[in-house]
């Protein structure tokens, strides 16, 4: 996929859902859980060891999902992602060595800001699509409405207390093509297998921001 086409399918399917994943044998039920409700996009997050296992499995088994990496701080966490099958590269926050090699490399790069400050810092870089995070704590809506005039290039993708009751909220913004976090696969659903309750989860969400 072109970044092009990656991008749209983020916009199109309007969540990315975070995964923290302890054992990389569950990613491709999990990946296959959030498909079946409607939900072709998956970002394992490099907060477990298992992360890039996690990343390599779904990508042989589950080819038509768009698998990225998130909690990416630093160049060799990126790397190890791209090398296990990561199609795109979410930040925190922002990294100019990890950022550059995304950029020389062709590989789509989202890194995460909070201020105007690191959002002019971005798009020096050519970077029209970045990470609000935390978007609960910076001023969610109320910040992405204060910044569509002076950033009117800029599409954002609120995470940090987004969640099922707001998400909708967030996605009616014209400058947010979508939203993420792990709402849909908290710990104890995936430390329990309970891989239903994820369709189940993913269905009613996608339900609600539709209509």
């Amino acid at each position: 996929m072109t970044n092009s086409e990656i991008f749209s399918l983020i916009e199109k399917t309007k969540i990315i859902p975070a995964v923290k994943i302890e054992n990389a044998e569950d990613a491709v039920s999990v990946a296959k859980a959030l498909s079946a409700g409607g939900i072709n996009i998956i970002e394992f997050t490099y907060r477990t060891a298992a992360a890039g296992d996690a990343i390599a499995e779904v990508c042989k088994y589950c080819p038509d999902l768009l698998t990225g990496a998130g909690t990416i701080t630093d160049l060799s966490k990126a790397k190890d992602a791209v090398k296990n099958g990561a199609k795109f590269i979410v930040m925190p926050g922002y990294d100019e060595k990890t950022v550059d090699w995304c950029i020389k490399k062709n590989i789509p790069v989202i890194p995460g800001v909070a201020t105007p400050t690191e959002i002019t810092v971005c798009i020096n870089k050519g970077l029209k699509v970045l990470k609000l995070f935390p978007a609960s704590t910076v001023g969610g809506t109320d910040f992405l409405k204060a910044v569509k005039g002076p950033f009117a290039e800029v599409l954002f993708i609120p995470t940090g207390g987004v969640n099922s009751d707001n998400a909708k909220e967030y996605l009616s913004e014209s400058n947010v093509i979508a939203v993420g976090g792990s709402w849909l696969t908290p710990s104890s659903v995936l430390k329990e297998k309970s891989f239903d309750r994820i369709t189940a989860e993913a269905k009613d969400l996608l339900s609600r921001i539709i209509n």
